[in-house]
């Protein structure tokens, strides 16, 4: 189906970019593929929308710099902040997919980092380092890590008032969680029983 989007009539685009949503889409992220959840969706949204689809690729394009220079600000914070609690972390700003980005443009929530740390303790320090760095944003803060999602997901998730005044979105899991969330639970068993033997 996906071979045929390009070349199909604009029913057939419209009709397969649907079934995309609907079931593709929300089975990759029933069974934990983060990575491919987002592709799909980015190419319904693209068929389904297309001038909106332009519309926010351009925005994301645009402010790509202004973005770049803000996430690194705050991952440079946290690095020292964590830093000074002796917590080891890899901070990554999140580049938000063009589906993600048109669902979050009414909360202006573009602006996320993820935080991987060593252990789950180190996961709810830093938790407590965010907190106090920036101040939260009431109902906006999900423990997956001690109440996982059916698919096995486990991640803290919180919303912050960031550097300027802006909403900031923080992912915080051990790597193992981070690989799992990005391929999938079953990628992570083959990835940890192909190292057994090396």
């Amino acid at each position: 189906a996906l071979r045929e989007l390009a070349t199909a009539s604009k029913e057939r685009q419209e009709r397969v970019a649907r079934e995309i949503l609907t079931i593709y889409s929300p089975l990759a992220h029933r069974l934990g593929i983060a990575q491919l959840k987002w592709e799909l969706e980015d190419l319904a949204f693209r068929y389904l929308a297309p001038e909106r689809y332009k519309e926010i690729a351009s925005l994301l394009n645009e402010k790509r710099l202004e973005r770049e220079q803000y996430i690194q600000f705050v991952i440079d914070k946290l690095k020292t902040e964590l830093g000074t609690h002796h917590i080891q972390a890899e901070i990554t700003g999140r580049v938000k997919h063009i589906y993600s980005s048109y669902r979050k443009m009414k909360s202006k929530n573009l602006s996320a980092v993820r935080v991987l740390v060593k252990s789950v303790p180190d996961c709810y320090h830093a938790l407590g380092i965010v907190h106090q760095l920036w101040r939260h944003i009431p109902n906006q803060f999900d423990d997956y890590v001690t109440n996982p999602k059916a698919n096995g997901y486990r991640s803290l998730h919180t919303a912050v008032i960031g550097p300027e005044g802006k909403a900031l979105e923080v992912q915080i899991r051990t790597s193992s969680m981070h690989e799992e969330a990005e391929l999938g639970v079953c990628a992570h068993w083959v990835y940890k029983e192909g190292t057994k033997g090396t």
